[in-house]
């Protein structure tokens, strides 16, 4: 849908540009504009922030997002490779910003989903066209949780730490507020009051940038204009009556908005036309648009395939994110409690939980996981497991891979916990791209660290990873993981011959070969699992996928499909 938003943007910026330009001067006497929270969604240029006040020890980098930079959409892992230096950084924007309200009334939920108008939270080492400095501030409401606010609860629910509301003090004691009051003791705040709060702030109500109640007191102290002492000669400049400009403006309005809509409506037909088009790896406008984050290699970078090269479907680094922090955090949990690592399966994400299937049913999870079908699904929500803390281990599932959506959900199986052959049979073509997106996943995501992959006999042939190695025949992919040549291929690529592995088969090998599969799969010492497009006499798990994506997971239980439905 990216060309639509700029072909919308194009139609409905200078329209509404012009109206400004011909019905400002008319509606009021010139004054000092009363800077605002950024709200406009379709604004290509940040809102000022105020001034900063003398506090300078405190202040927050933010950046706003814009309709489109250079053309394109605007996504977090490409606002965090122009503005970090490293789109992989993407994680650090979205955990600052996630759950916090936006000046529409929304928040930042999914790390695919950003809304023009939306004011980021950086990391202090941002830097860049479009970043920001300002101050993190909280509007004191009337009640919360229903208890009237105090320091102290609002140190404790935005810093985590009660303790901390002199800071807090120090940063306001003072200061003149919209009513025309000032903190002069911790004990009292009033429904309104603005309040700066320390850098690290965290909570869906902090806000940053322009400082609202500072700017409307200064316009309060200002000199009010009356509406008599306007000159009569402002009206007549634009050669307009007041009442015919905003006529104008709504109808240009009207029409920007027909024209939105009608190239919206077009876009859908014309996605509509051609259902595969995001899946095949095609780089189309609207592919870019609606599944960039989701499908896009280092954010949605498009890249042309190679005569002969598979067709992947890219990867969705901002979403696996969130999956490996929560594995981590499951981790942590489970080792503070003194108990071994459940062995999971699989991993079903949507937008509030995310769920692990358990190969043996457990009923007593540790927190803040809830147990159901009988102990054999852990289920937490997200914003809960962003809250906990996380450690730096291995994964427990490193060849964790995405099976495809059912309902908005998204289904991850761990292939290691196969304990036979990986069958995958139906259509050739919707195989070959679904393993392709697994070569790529399982050396692209932050759970799969060290993980080696060996394709052999994979028309086209598999390849973008230092970590991958494509032989063009099955027998020679068998010998490759069997580890005669392990020190040749792995040396130089970071990876030891101990560390997991996954071997793609093109073909179904025959009976000799078969045999050297099986042994590779229940040495003592077994690192490897096998996967086959095709269908052998030792399968434990068979996939079958159709042409339109739908694919059955057999044993397993799931029905999904690998094009996002």
């Amino acid at each position: 849908m990216s060309r639509h938003v700029r072909r919308v943007s194009t139609v409905v910026l200078p329209l509404m540009l012009a109206a400004s330009l011909t019905g400002g001067p008319a509606l009021a006497a010139p004054r000092e504009p009363v800077p605002v929270v950024p709200v406009a969604a379709a604004s290509a240029t940040p809102t000022a922030p105020a001034s900063v006040p003398v506090e300078q020890r405190d202040l927050m980098k933010w950046y706003q997002v814009q309709p489109s930079f250079n053309g394109e959409p605007e996504f977090l892992f490409a606002i965090a490779e122009r503005l970090l230096g490293d789109g992989n950084r993407n994680g650090e924007i979205f955990e600052r910003n996630k759950g916090r309200i936006q000046a529409d009334g929304k928040a930042l939920e999914k790390p695919e989903v950003l809304t023009p108008g939306w004011v980021l939270f950086l990391p202090a080492d941002a830097k860049g066209e479009g970043v920001q400095t300002g101050q993190l501030w909280y509007q004191v409401q009337k009640e919360f949780g229903g208890q009237p606010e105090f320091l102290h609860a609002i140190a404790e629910r935005f810093l985590r730490d009660g303790n901390r509301y002199t800071e807090i003090f120090e940063l306001n004691k003072g200061r003149k507020q919209a009513d025309g009051t000032a903190m002069t003791t911790p004990d009292r705040v009033a429904p309104g009051w603005i309040l700066l709060l320390p850098v690290d702030a965290r909570g869906r109500t902090v806000s940053a940038g322009p400082l609202p109640a500072a700017a409307a007191a200064a316009a309060s102290a200002a000199p009010s204009v009356p509406v008599q002492a306007t000159p009569a000669a402002d009206t007549k400049k634009s050669g307009f009556p007041v009442l015919l400009i905003v006529l104008i403006v709504l109808g240009v309005l009207l029409v920007a908005g027909a024209v939105a809509g009608f190239l919206i409506f077009r876009g859908r037909r014309a996605g509509a036309a051609a259902p595969g088009a995001a899946a095949s790896g095609a780089t189309t406008s609207g592919a870019r648009a609606s599944g960039a984050a989701a499908f896009g290699a280092r954010g949605a970078k498009r890249a042309k395939a190679s005569p002969g090269s598979a067709p992947t479907r890219t990867f969705d680094t901002a979403a696996s994110w969130t999956i490996d922090r929560a594995l981590s955090v499951l981790v942590a949990g489970v080792q503070a409690a003194g108990r071994p690592v459940p062995s999971v399966y699989g991993v079903s994400l949507d937008e509030q939980n995310m769920s692990l299937r358990l190969a043996a049913p457990d009923t007593d999870p540790v927190e803040p996981w809830e147990p159901a079908e009988n102990g054999r699904i852990w289920r937490a929500q997200l914003r809960d497991l962003q809250a906990l803390p996380a450690v730096s281990v291995g994964s427990p599932t490193p060849r964790l891979v995405t099976l495809g959506t059912a309902g908005g959900t998204r289904e991850l199986i761990d292939l290691g916990q196969a304990t036979g052959v990986i069958s995958l049979s139906g259509d050739a073509a919707a195989s070959r791209a679904l393993v392709a997106a697994w070569a790529e996943e399982l050396t692209s995501s932050p759970w799969s660290t060290g993980v080696r992959v060996v394709a052999g006999d994979v028309r086209p042939a598999l390849d973008g990873s230092d970590r991958l190695a494509s032989r063009g025949s099955v027998r020679d992919a068998i010998t490759e993981a069997e580890g005669e040549r392990s020190e040749e291929a792995y040396a130089l690529r970071g990876t030891s011959a101990g560390a997991p592995g996954v071997l793609i088969l093109g073909s179904a090998p025959g009976n000799r070969d078969l045999e050297r599969v099986q042994a590779l799969l229940t040495s003592p010492h077994a690192t490897w699992v096998v996967v086959v497009l095709g269908q052998t006499r030792y399968d434990r798990w068979r996939f079958t996928i159709a042409a339109d994506g739908r694919l059955e997971a057999g044993a397993l239980g799931l029905t999904v499909y690998t094009r996002g439905r």
